[in-house]
């Protein structure tokens, strides 16, 4: 029992001293980098800086039409953004505690958007031609286009606005715009395109489909959000299959202006990551007002904590340093910023380096970091899925790549016989971006294929592969 008291009171000393030692290493924080700063600041819009913003447009997209379908957006835009500004000030003063948090403002109406566009009329994965399709459904998508003539008002209105930024802020438990409805109505644009080149009027169809893309680019230059990013992502891919389509129809060659308009589309490279994980830097420091607010562990405001409840929150806070963590965070997402402007051959091998290296300087344990292990923890960033989001972007350039190609080799009358030379000969800019060599073709199926890195929600099965079959 004396030996056994002796061990008690020698581990409580080293228990002390270890404590004593974290409390040391914890006792201040370290000031906010230049970065992490710019990424907590906030200034709510002026009224000049909302006049002529399409983002308020897409605040209110899915407002209810009754009279002026622009100006109704804008009062619904403008409604919710007041609303997030002051939801965020709440999240200022109270951490992530929603009990007593201004609600929300619901969708007035389905936010999947099927009023928009009904799912069994969008145009299935496993459709070899999606404007044979939209034939087919002809007179349901002409009412369509006349009963939801607010919303494509809306959506025009968005492409042609002065500017395009979006004004709210970035907190714990912010809400997004409708984008579904965004995508539905995007959707419709097309499949109105799609009749218009049906009925031969190219030039109409053309000018359509340049609306969809000039609204997608403006998100994807805008996105603030990664979710943001693999939306426009999405429609991309909708609208190249559309260029594709329109490749593919043989009956009625358009004009040249049409066929230089496609080609000057599909020559645009598709839109990096840097603004969204610039928004993403925005989000991560916006939580940390949680932290700054309620500590590492938030207390329940419905009754007195428990003593061991208390122990843990405090024990928790003293291993974290919130200006510290914020500063890990930003200094790790301002690397994947550099990692996914690189060239698509080198994303693997460069974050397969940076991931094994953050593995060894943010380590989550107590004995590898002594001052602020609960901070790396929390910054620790996740490589391999950051790798995918930078693949993604990879892949649908490789699938507007091949869509030129087909597009060029339709307007030469490349035969299929001559293809793979053809191929070999294709620009650098239009190669495969993981191998640099040029794009596959089937012989067997008269295919062009391109080899992707993620799967693709659009395509049959999910599927990696992109491939276009080309007529014989």
């Amino acid at each position: 029992m004396k030996a056994l008291g002796w061990l008690m009171l020698a581990l409580g000393g080293l228990a002390a001293v270890w404590l004593s030692a974290l409390v040391i290493a914890n006792w201040n924080d370290d000031a906010l980098t230049e970065a992490a700063q710019r990424a907590l600041q906030y200034t709510p819009p002026t009224e000049q800086a909302l006049e002529g913003n399409g983002y308020v447009i897409l605040l209110g997209l899915d407002a209810p039409a009754e009279g002026d379908a622009i100006g109704d957006a804008m009062a619904l835009g403008r409604k919710r953004l007041a609303r997030e500004i002051e939801r965020r000030t709440w999240v200022e003063a109270h951490g992530d505690r929603e009990e007593g948090m201004p609600a929300g403002i619901p969708p007035p109406q389905d936010p999947a958007g099927e009023w928009v566009l009904p799912a069994r009329l969008r145009c299935p994965t496993d459709a070899v031609d999606c404007f044979v399709w939209y034939a087919r459904h002809q007179e349901e998508i002409t009412d369509l286009a006349r009963t939801q003539a607010a919303v494509l008002q809306r959506f025009m209105g968005i492409t042609s606005a002065p500017h395009f930024h979006n004004p709210a802020p970035p907190y714990l438990l912010a809400e997004f715009a409708p984008f579904a409805v965004l995508v539905r109505t995007h959707e419709l644009r097309l499949a109105q395109a799609s009749l218009a080149w049906n009925h031969g009027r190219h030039q109409q169809a053309a000018d359509m489909a340049k609306d969809a893309v000039q609204l997608r680019r403006r998100l994807a230059s805008g996105a603030d959000s990664l979710i943001a990013a693999m939306i426009a992502i999405a429609m991309q891919h909708r609208e190249l299959r559309w260029f594709s389509a329109a490749s593919a129809q043989n009956a009625q060659s358009p004009p040249a202006a049409v066929t230089e308009a496609i080609e000057a589309m599909l020559s645009v490279p598709t839109e990096s990551l840097a603004p969204a994980l610039a928004g993403e830097m925005r989000s991560v420091a916006s939580a940390f007002y949680l932290y700054r607010t309620a500590g590492l562990t938030a207390e329940p405001s419905q009754e007195p904590p428990g003593w061991w409840r208390r122990t843990v929150h405090k024990a928790s806070n003293l291993g974290l340093l919130p200006h510290h963590t914020l500063n890990l965070s930003i200094g790790y997402l301002q690397q994947v910023q550099a990692l996914s402007s690189l060239p698509p051959h080198q994303l693997q091998t460069a974050f397969s380096e940076a991931s094994r290296k953050w593995a060894e300087e943010g380590t989550c344990s107590l004995w590898a970091h002594l001052r602020n292990p609960a901070g790396y923890c929390l910054a620790a960033p996740e490589a391999p899925s950051y790798q995918r989001y930078a693949q993604r972007i990879a892949d649908i350039d490789g699938y507007r790549r091949l869509v030129l190609l087909q597009h060029r080799a339709a307007t030469e009358n490349v035969a299929p016989a001559d293809m793979p030379t053809w191929l070999a000969q294709s620009p650098h800019e239009l190669r495969n971006p993981y191998t640099l060599q040029p794009m596959q073709w089937d012989a067997a199926t008269h295919s062009l294929v391109f080899e992707g890195r993620e799967k693709q929600n659009q395509n049959p099965d999910q599927s990696p592969t992109y491939r276009i079959r080309l007529h014989s």
